[in-house]
């Protein structure tokens, strides 16, 4: 259904170790400058970078589009999944948070640190 150089296209940027890659690169036509790309697949699909100090809690919210993290740096931050940004930032306590949920309806983000609970 597609042409293919498609497929082609594809199978360069496979890791080097890969079952596919092994199975089927000497059928690519001779291209003279290949991609360089890792040895094998990486198990990691996203870091959520944005945390200043360590982060003691994460939760999925129920439909899975978002991730609530606690953490040392007297924060919560929210991600978005499909993107991987940061789409929120809770400031308030003042020590560290170690806990952090969505309510059932997904409409509070609930957050313990040492004295108090916020939402």
């Amino acid at each position: 259904m597609a042409p293919l150089q498609v497929y082609y296209s594809g199978l360069l940027f496979a890791p080097e170790r890969s079952l596919i890659r092994a199975g089927y690169i000497e059928k690519v036509p001779c291209i003279s400058l290949q991609p360089r790309v890792v040895d094998v697949w990486s198990s990691l699909i996203q870091t959520l970078e944005g945390h200043t100090d360590e982060v003691f809690s994460a939760v999925f919210s129920r439909d899975g589009k978002l991730v609530a993290s606690a953490s040392g740096d007297k924060t919560v931050r929210l991600w978005d999944i499909s993107t991987g940004k940061q789409c929120g930032v809770f400031e308030g306590h003042t020590e560290r948070v170690y806990s952090v949920v969505f309510s059932p309806d997904e409409k509070l983000v609930v957050s313990a640190s040492d004295k108090t609970v916020r939402l």
